[in-house]
């Protein structure tokens, strides 16, 4: 597999892709990663919050035990 070259329109192998551009590459799925964890996190919390308003024990319970598996799953990037 090949990429353009856009400054001489040639075709250079995807091994030719620097390291820097891997680092790159990393860091934008890091950024993602953790934005899908905050959302996550977000959202699990606002349920948590209406079943505690809805007195549902049986579901905040449930609820709780997802956050708490999130927070130690990714404890490393939080």
């Amino acid at each position: 597999m090949s990429h353009l070259n856009n400054q001489k329109n040639e075709l250079i192998p995807l091994a030719a892709i620097s390291n820097e551009t891997a680092m790159y590459q990393k860091e934008v799925e890091m950024v993602l990663l953790k934005s899908q964890i905050s959302f996550q996190k977000q959202q699990l919390l606002e349920k948590i919050d209406n079943s505690l308003l809805n007195h549902d024990k049986q579901l905040f319970l449930d609820l709780s035990s997802q956050y708490n598996q999130l927070l130690d799953k990714y404890s490393h990037l939080i």
